[in-house]
């Protein structure tokens, strides 16, 4: 009898260690790679506008343009998204464009969500995720990108940010002064 409870207890510390073993190697995985790189163009978007229509967007806008990907059950996305709105307020609507991409499925929700906030700066939805996936390869939500006017991306900035932070605005208007054409 004992020997067949040091074997049980045995067993069970061997499945314990080679889970442990196991879940030790996936966190030290590195994330998977964005499908796009600083200094390459970012790709034109279709997504769907806030009626549900199709529309596109296009990154060379003549305007640095400040793209946020977010969801309304992203707990760190609802928390940027008011000062991504003030940020809109703040920056000189000529040289700068402020748009969110919203992967949530329902359409309803994210206008909810928007109209509550109050929440007006240009917003899209990508329900199935396809460019999020796709086009991007996001890895973590909120991911903000910043593209120049010509369309290159220039910076990325993984997870939320107080964005009318006079430490943000500055570092968002030194792109504008460094990579304008």
């Amino acid at each position: 009898m004992n020997v067949s409870f040091i074997t049980i207890v045995s067993q069970d510390r061997l499945w314990l260690i080679l889970t442990l073993c196991l879940l030790g190697s996936a966190c030290s995985k590195p994330p998977p790679e964005l499908k796009v790189h600083v200094g390459d163009r970012f790709p034109d978007l279709m997504v769907r506008d806030l009626k549900n229509k199709p529309q596109s967007i296009t990154m060379a806008s003549g305007k640095i343009t400040v793209f946020n990907v977010w969801a309304t059950w992203c707990a760190p996305c609802r928390h940027e998204m008011p000062s991504l709105d003030r940020l809109a307020g703040l920056l000189d609507e000529s040289k700068f464009r402020i748009v969110g991409m919203s992967v949530d499925q329902d359409d309803h929700v994210v206008r909810e969500f928007l109209i509550e906030r109050k929440i007006f700066f240009e917003n899209y939805l990508d329900n199935h995720m396809n460019n999020a996936d796709n086009q991007i390869g996001i890895r973590v939500y909120p991911s903000t990108f910043f593209i120049g006017a010509d369309g290159r991306l220039l910076k990325v900035v993984e997870g939320w940010r107080y964005w009318d932070s006079m430490e943000s605005i500055n570092e968002i208007k030194s792109l504008a002064l460094t990579f304008t054409p």
